[in-house]
């Protein structure tokens, strides 16, 4: 029974040399094969699936390096938390800009998507900050490897972040232009 539907619907085994023909009519008459989702969607995806990927391999071996000793207590300074703060701030932002895009409420989508750029801006400036507060306490990359895997964790997620600023500018330059839309 599947292989009658195979028959009906043009696909053939692709593992064995077969083709899928989607009606593309590449060069020559030949048929071709395009993924069934945007390739740049596609593209997002793969980089995602590879933070997740990453982050998920360095908190397992914050984990298991933990569970071995040697392990160093500090205290964090306060701007860390309030970065926290920021974070779920700009989360919100970007969500309910999304959310004013998709009713096209434009000009509240600029303002809110701004504000979260804003906030994503104001999150690496406290990232540095108390980079340089942890310094003045004694806690250094190399002190033990508490503060290691620290600074390791959130110099990637600064990094991780400031990617996303660059992105949410660039966003943002097509956004005043006009680009954006709830159709677009």
């Amino acid at each position: 029974m599947v292989i009658e539907k195979e028959k009906k619907s043009g696909i053939t085994n692709i593992d064995i040399g077969g083709t899928f023909n989607n009606g593309g009519g590449g060069a020559g008459g030949h048929s071709s094969y395009a993924l069934p989702i945007n390739p740049a969607k596609f593209g997002l995806w793969l980089f995602i699936s590879a933070i997740i990927m990453l982050f998920a391999a360095i908190t397992s071996a914050y984990i298991v390096r933990h569970a071995a000793g040697n392990w160093l207590r500090f205290n964090l300074p306060s701007i860390f938390w309030f970065n926290t703060f920021v974070l779920i701030l700009s989360s919100m932002m970007i969500q309910l800009s999304y959310l004013r895009l998709k009713k096209d409420r434009i000009l509240e989508f600029k303002f809110l998507f701004l504000a979260s750029a804003l906030l994503g801006i104001t999150f690496l400036v406290g990232q540095v900050i108390g980079w340089g507060q942890l310094r003045s306490y004694g806690v250094y990359v190399n002190t033990n490897p508490s503060s290691s895997f620290f600074y390791l964790l959130t110099w990637l997620h600064g990094l991780h972040l400031f990617g996303g600023v660059v992105s949410m500018i660039y966003v943002l330059i097509k956004a005043l232009k006009g680009f954006y839309n709830s159709r677009k």
